[in-house]
């Protein structure tokens, strides 16, 4: 966990921005992707799931900026206590969520742990772009 906030400490906030708005803008052109090479596939179920966990990440990061601002504004006495307790739900909730589905359909539910880890790489990638550019730029 520290190890990724000396990551992220290292990227001002317009920087942070890019490599959301890249994650998202991406997230979704792969998802239309998926979602279309699975119905050629007759994976409907599964290529709706695929878009569900696609707006599960999306939702995911969302939540994150947002109770991340919230807890920096109220100037905590223990801020990474709060910021693990929302987490802890945050996750809880979306395990229930991807769990119900899987349960429901087990297409859809495959279809939603892909979509979520697809997103996840696609975050990660925009991450590693955005170290090594930032770490080109200051060379």
């Amino acid at each position: 966990m520290n190890s990724l906030a000396a990551l992220l400490e290292q990227f001002s906030l317009s920087e942070l921005t890019r490599v959301l708005r890249r994650t998202v803008l991406s997230s979704i052109a792969l998802a239309a992707i998926g979602f279309v090479v699975a119905a050629l596939l007759s994976a409907v179920i599964f290529a709706w799931g695929l878009v569900i966990g696609f707006v599960l990440g999306l939702l995911n990061i969302r939540l994150i900026t947002a109770q991340t601002a919230k807890v920096g504004e109220k100037k905590m006495a223990k801020p990474i206590r709060a910021l693990a307790s929302l987490t802890l739900a945050r996750l809880a909730i979306t395990t229930v969520i991807v769990i119900g589905l899987a349960i429901a359909s087990t297409a859809l539910g495959l279809g939603v742990v892909a979509g979520i880890a697809v997103f996840y790489f696609m975050f990660l990638l925009n991450l590693i772009v955005g170290v090594l550019r930032h770490r080109g730029a200051a060379a």
